[in-house]
């Protein structure tokens, strides 16, 4: 229904903030304005995103040294990593259903746009070029997802592709939206 950190039923928002000078996550009950906090570790705690069901939240965070994905229950608890490796994992998104989560991950030398299983499992890449790719969105049918391509400072355009494959590993480059002269940013549906 909405951006990253509004609940699908627009009850609750999350967001970063800095507390014991670092980054952590919260969120608040928009009815009755109560500031929950979810995280408190010494890494910075960011991205948070709803799944759809409201019940659990992934986001990236460095608590472990490098930026990695975790999800966890939407009142903190049951937290769980869910990508493990040398590179940053950074900004999840969870699919309408639920059951995926597209993330940026510069494992392969570059910022590129994954997407996984909600566990962790069969993460595989999406984009494939030498430009960054970021700021992953589903459609509402889960079938695309948007994402900026940054070539450089104010140089970044809004692409959208296929869910389910790499198009630009076989060949097939994702359909360019954007038309502006200048950077266009954090595309949703």
């Amino acid at each position: 229904k909405s951006a990253r950190g509004w609940s699908r039923d627009s009850k609750r928002i999350a967001f970063t903030a800095v507390a014991d000078e670092n980054l952590d996550v919260y969120s608040v009950d928009v009815e009755s304005t109560q500031v929950t906090r979810l995280t408190s570790s010494r890494g910075e705690d960011r991205d948070p995103s709803w799944s759809p069901d409201g019940a659990r939240l992934a986001f990236s965070s460095t608590r472990d040294g490098i930026s990695e994905v975790y999800v966890m229950q939407g009142d903190g608890s049951d937290l769980r990593r869910v990508t493990n490796n040398s590179a940053a994992d950074t900004s999840p998104t969870w699919s309408p259903d639920g059951t995926r989560i597209a993330f940026v991950s510069n494992r392969d030398g570059n910022y590129e746009i994954y997407v996984m299983n909600a566990d962790g499992s069969n993460q595989q890449r999406r984009t494939s070029n030498t430009a960054s790719d970021g700021s992953p969105a589903w459609s509402h049918d889960g079938t695309s997802i948007l994402f900026v391509r940054n070539f450089g400072l104010w140089n970044a355009d809004i692409y959208i592709m296929n869910a389910d494959a790499c198009q630009e590993c076989t060949g097939t480059p994702p359909t360019y939206l954007s038309g502006s002269n200048g950077a266009e940013v954090e595309p949703t549906f």
